[in-house]
């Protein structure tokens, strides 16, 4: 039993390195296909069960945000930051959630590569219209990401810089909408937006990894939520803006009448 735990415990210690060498093969092996006409998205139809999960995704933040939020934080308040706290290894168990919570990084990573790529010339055809759509998806997200942070205005689960208002620490959940302040920018949560547009994109770019964009995707979500960075509403409604615009997007540059009249791996379907 004793050699169990030991076990465990070099696990959990050596948590972080162990992500950080996957993430690293993870990069390396998609660059390694760029050999090969096999990472281009296609055109993505909004199919009636498409718009039947946007639908669901969209009732299940109104229900997270109506009920669920709150006692839901507060339980997480109570499991991480009072019962692990006393766990011997509550320094590793929170830097693995601070890794997971960093997967849109590792993917802006090797978005910035491909797009770096692209300009060389021995990628400069093949990545040429890779390279265009990851930066009109890095454009849209950003730009959905601020401004609907600024639009909604929701306060934060937990209180994290400058005494800002939180239902934790002030008992305080709601919406101040168009605030400029950090402090009520929780909702949607910006992390998990950039993750999910990525990798729904790389997805079909590298569909031979989709294990590894689902990976990141849950990863986020968990790393985000543990930590009690967001509600999970706010994780929700993240994930539902990433994946939708990625797609629209992606279908915005297959329609798009320029596009059409240059040669390159993209197809529609």
């Amino acid at each position: 039993m004793s050699a169990h735990y030991r076990i465990d415990a070099r696990l959990i210690d050596n948590s972080p390195e162990l992500i950080q060498t996957a993430l690293y093969s993870l990069i390396k092996s998609c660059l390694s296909l760029m050999t090969k006409p096999t990472f281009t998205p296609t055109y993505q139809p909004f199919k009636p069960t498409i718009v039947a999960g946007y639908i669901s995704m969209l009732l299940g933040v109104l229900f997270c945000i109506t009920y669920f939020d709150r006692p839901l934080a507060e339980y997480i308040h109570h499991v991480m930051h009072v019962k692990i706290a006393s766990f011997a290894y509550s320094s590793q168990t929170h830097a693995v959630l601070e890794s997971l919570s960093k997967s849109p990084l590792v993917l802006e990573t090797l978005a910035f590569i491909i797009v770096v790529l692209s300009l060389t010339k021995p990628y400069q055809l093949r990545l040429y219209h890779l390279r265009n759509i990851i930066l009109l998806v890095a454009i849209n997200a950003t730009i959905i990401r601020v401004s609907a942070k600024i639009v909604f205005g929701r306060t934060w689960p937990e209180t994290w810089t400058n005494n800002n208002l939180s239902w934790i620490s002030h008992g305080v959940e709601a919406f101040y909408p168009f605030s400029l302040s950090a402090g009520f920018h929780s909702f949607p949560s910006g992390h998990t937006l950039l993750t999910f547009t990525f990798a729904s994109l790389f997805w079909q770019c590298f569909p031979r990894f989709k294990l590894i964009w689902i990976f990141a995707m849950l990863a986020v979500v968990l790393g985000q939520l543990l930590h009690n960075y967001h509600y999970l509403g706010d994780i929700l409604a993240g994930a539902t803006l990433g994946l939708l615009v990625s797609q629209l997007s992606i279908n915005y540059y297959c329609h798009n009448k320029n596009f059409r009249h240059k040669k390159g791996p993209f197809n529609r379907s």
